[in-house]
């Protein structure tokens, strides 16, 4: 699979459906998986990514309960997806809700997987990361 890049804006229709750029739609062919992801956005998954993930986040054991409480949020947020004939995705009430998307939105490719964002929200988080990055102070994996 090719790697999912790049920052698309669109907006909502009324039904809740966004498209996904051309380039993101053979991704997608076989469904996704949307659920809710970190810092107030949606992941979305393709079918084969997600069932990589899947068994990642569901292999803690029933002993660790961050690990149990991760599986639920995770797990219990999902829904599953096609695109229609237009390549359009429709994200449920519930999702949009949860992280704030009203009309305007970000469709971002993270590599293996597609994120959606509210337009204001990912404005703000890009705002208050956009300079550390450039400044070199922001890198993979460390901690802040």
């Amino acid at each position: 699979m090719a790697g999912l890049l790049g920052t698309h804006s669109y907006v909502l229709d009324p039904k809740g459906r966004v498209s996904l750029p051309a380039r993101f739609r053979e991704a997608f062919a076989d469904g996704c998986w949307l659920t809710i992801g970190q810092d107030n956005c949606l992941y979305v998954f393709p079918r084969a990514e997600w069932d990589r993930r899947a068994a990642e986040v569901g292999s803690p054991l029933l002993s660790d309960a961050a690990g149990r409480a991760y599986g639920r949020m995770f797990f219990g947020k999902a829904h599953e997806a096609e695109l229609d004939s237009q390549g359009r995705v429709t994200i449920p009430g519930r999702l949009r809700e949860e992280v704030g998307i009203t009309k305007d939105v970000i469709v971002l490719g993270v590599m293996d997987r597609m994120e959606i964002w509210d337009r204001a929200a990912y404005d703000r988080y890009e705002e208050s990361y956009s300079g550390a990055y450039q400044a070199g102070t922001l890198e993979p994996g460390r901690q802040g």
